[in-house]
C-alpha cells in the first residue's frame, strides 16, 4: 500500500483514532484495505454498515492507499 507502513503512521490524530477500537469508525481488512464506516441504518435484518476505503488521511492529506491499490485488494479475494 501506499503508506509504506501501518496506517495511522501518517499523523497522531489518525494514530489515536486507530488505536481506540471500542469507539473507531475504522478498521483493517485482511485483504490489506483500509475503510472508514460512513453510515449506519438499522434494517429488519439488523445493523448495516456503509464502508468507504480511506485514500487520503482525513486528518493530514497524506495519500493512504490508491484505488489500483483498493481494486487489486479486492480482486485478490
Amino acid at each position: 500500500m501506499t503508506d509504506k507502513g501501518l496506517f495511522g503512521s501518517c499523523c497522531k490524530e489518525l494514530k489515536d483514532a486507530v488505536t481506540v477500537p471500542t469507539t473507531s469508525m475504522f478498521r483493517l481488512e485482511r485483504n490489506g484495505v483500509f475503510y472508514l464506516t460512513v453510515g449506519h441504518a438499522e434494517t429488519p435484518q439488523g445493523n448495516g454498515w456503509l464502508d468507504q476505503a480511506v485514500i487520503f488521511c482525513p486528518f493530514c492529506g497524506k495519500q493512504l492507499q490508491t484505488r489500483e491499490e483498493i481494486k487489486r485488494a479486492k480482486n485478490s479475494n
